[in-house]
């Protein structure tokens, strides 16, 4: 009984590593990102493996993978070639737990991004500025400048 069990069990475990695997190795749409999940051309540059999961008016909704198969970010960017984030995003650990979550305007973040340790921990959370109200900075500063 022991026997069939745990032959049960190896199967299990042995075919999930096998849809991991076949997870890791991609395909022709993956999009390969670096630690600082920027685009990299060459699968053995790449930390995070990326694929697009929906198109809506809203935009394109990513979700970029570890590369042993969890979940780093998923986030709606305006364009397919993910140059421009706009919308809800949501980071996690590799165990699972999120790191951080809030919004991005214009490729900009914006407004409070909640953080949270691995343990769950919140973090203080980060105000960020709105893409205006930094451009209106910029331009008083040259303005002063002058």
């Amino acid at each position: 009984m022991h026997v069939m069990r745990s032959l049960k069990l190896f199967a299990l475990v042995l075919s999930l590593g096998i849809a991991t695997q076949s997870f890791v190795i991609g395909d022709d749409k993956d999009i390969y990102l670096d630690a600082r999940m920027e685009v990299v051309k060459n699968k053995k540059n790449a930390t995070y493996i990326c694929k697009m999961e929906e198109a809506s008016d809203q935009g394109y909704l990513f979700r970029a993978y570890y590369i042993t198969g969890e979940v780093k970010m998923a986030g709606t960017y305006v364009d397919e070639e993910m140059e421009t984030p706009h919308g809800e995003f949501t980071y996690y650990y590799q165990s699972g737990q999120i790191e951080s979550n809030g919004q991005f305007r214009e490729g900009q973040k914006y407004g409070i991004w909640q953080r949270f340790d691995e343990d769950g921990t919140e973090k203080p959370e980060k105000v960020y500025a709105a893409l205006p109200m930094l451009k209106a900075i910029a331009q008083e500063k040259k303005n002063r400048e002058k």
